[in-house]
This record gives C-alpha cells, structure tokens and sequence, in this order.
C-alpha cells in the first residue's frame, strides 16, 4: 500500500508538462520562442524520442498523448494533449523550454535528458499528430 502511494506521489511531480491550463509563469522568453530545432527534419530520430517519450512523458500524457496517461489522475492542473492545437501551435523553442524547465508538478528534464533528446521529444511530440 504505501509503496503504491509513494509511486503517485513520484509520477504527480512529473505530470504537469504541457498544461492546457492558462499560466503566465510558464511563458517562454523570447530568446526560447526563436529557436530553431537543428533535428528539424531527421525522422530517423523517432524510434529514439519514443523511447524517451513512453519512459518520462506517457506515465502523464499517455503512450499516444492525449492528456490521459495512466497517473493522469494525480496531475493538478492535468496534462495537456500533446495532439491539441495549443500544444502542436507553439514554436520548437517554446516546447524544448518547457521540457528543460519543468513545471509543478512537472520536473525540469534539463539534467535527465540531453538537449538532442529534448529536440528529438519536440520531433516525436509534433509527430504524434501525424500518427492519428
């Protein structure tokens, strides 16, 4: 039981990574906003950003990213889906921000993930429109 509640409370600090809520503290600065994926068109990095992305980001927003993963339950505000135009309408640069940085109770990737992988999740968070 109490390895069960210890588990949520882990997965509750990484679930609110794109939240569909509105925040202004949460706002990339303009340095963010304008910059470029240099992985902008190497596919061949998918199969890699889905490993990362089913390991940090599905427990939250769901293997297909939707928002429903299965500790979903346990994010306030809850996780956005990635597939919406809010998220799929951001710039590279704002996603790769965010995912650095984290958000409560969402946590920074900035030292868990290398920034090609965080490039190679904005690629795989932008590809799952496309698997629909």
């Amino acid at each position: 039981m109490y390895v069960w509640l210890l588990i949520v409370f882990v997965f509750a600090g990484i679930c609110n990574g794109f939240s569909q809520e509105k925040d202004n503290s949460w706002v990339p600065p303009p340095s963010a906003e304008s910059m470029v994926n240099p992985y902008k068109d190497s596919v061949q990095l998918l199969p890699h950003a889905q490993k990362i992305y089913l390991s940090n980001c599905s427990p939250c927003h769901g293997k297909n990213g939707k928002g429903d993963g299965p500790q979903a339950v346990t994010c306030n505000p809850s996780p956005a889906d990635h597939t919406s135009d809010k998220v799929q309408n951001q710039t590279d640069g704002s996603m790769f921000w965010k995912i650095a940085r984290g958000h409560t109770p969402m946590v920074s990737f900035k030292k868990t993930v290398t920034e090609k992988e965080r490039w190679e999740l904005v690629l795989y968070i932008r590809s799952l429109v496309k698997k629909q």
